[in-house]
């Protein structure tokens, strides 16, 4: 499912991304199954490509039994190589996605970016797997694509319209739609999208780009899944070292940060 795509760039755009470590934020909501669902495959597809892969989970809550993201932060010498056999490795990462929430209030979104970024080594893609009002705190005002994955059903639809605002409102981010096919009639679940995008239009006054999940066609699923796993690497915030490609700041934000409840909408 997961073969590589004979891309004759993909050579190149490597290589011209040397040294650097790829930020893709990706909204968790009510529904953590799609969103887990989302990003196995990813860290399956992006391995088989080549990526060391490392989502930060902010659903599970670091401890002496559990180290992950806030041990890292500290510089307590836990090993963040993956492992031979996983094609993903998920660290516990709340606590220390709220130490970055401080950061990013006090010093900016630059600072804790930055500062995230230290923690693996160059060349992984970090999926950062947090509420959106996590994720509008933490990116706020750079080039990074929040990735929405929501099942195309009412609940999932609502759910991504409200994850749209928060993203585009408060953190000034241009969020992709992932929508995730379920067992509904197609033309219902098509005319529901096409409702999200033109209220998101109406209302916010931006429609988001959308990057659906492909059909899994026979013949055909495994170049169109390895295109759509280039294209999520590619539109990644990218930080290298110590400097970054984000835009700059003269006065980071004073304020508290944002740390919701998870579920919040």
């Amino acid at each position: 499912m997961f073969d590589p795509l004979y891309d004759q760039a993909a050579g190149l755009r490597t290589a011209s991304e040397r040294g650097t470590v790829k930020l893709v934020p990706v909204v968790l909501g009510r529904d953590i199954a799609t969103a887990f669902d989302m990003l196995w495959m990813l860290g399956a597809g992006l391995s088989v490509l080549g990526h060391g892969v490392v989502a930060l989970d902010a659903s599970t809550r670091e401890d002496s039994g559990r180290p992950g993201l806030a041990q890292h932060l500290r510089g307590e010498g836990i090993d963040p190589a993956m492992g031979d056999e996983a094609p993903l490795t998920i660290l516990a990462a709340q606590t220390g996605l709220e130490e970055l929430l401080t950061t990013s209030a006090t010093l900016g979104a630059a600072a804790a970016l930055t500062r995230l970024a230290g923690v693996f080594p160059a060349d992984t893609v970090v999926l950062v797997l947090a509420p959106k009002e996590w994720l509008s705190v933490l990116f706020e005002d750079t080039v990074a694509r929040p990735l929405v994955p929501f099942a195309l059903q009412p609940t999932g639809v609502v759910d991504a319209y409200s994850a749209t605002k928060v993203l585009l409102q408060a953190g000034n981010l241009q969020p992709v739609l992932v929508p995730v096919r379920g067992e509904g009639p197609q033309d219902m679940e098509h005319q529901a999208l096409g409702v999200l995008l033109e209220t998101s239009r109406k209302h916010l006054g931006a429609m988001p780009d959308c990057w659906p999940l492909p059909d899994p066609i026979p013949g055909e699923s495994r170049d169109a899944l390895s295109q759509w796993m280039l294209r999520i690497v590619e539109s990644a915030l990218k930080l290298e070292d110590s400097s970054s490609t984000l835009s700059p700041w003269t006065h980071p934000h004073q304020r508290e940060a944002l740390v919701p409840h998870l579920w919040s909408c």
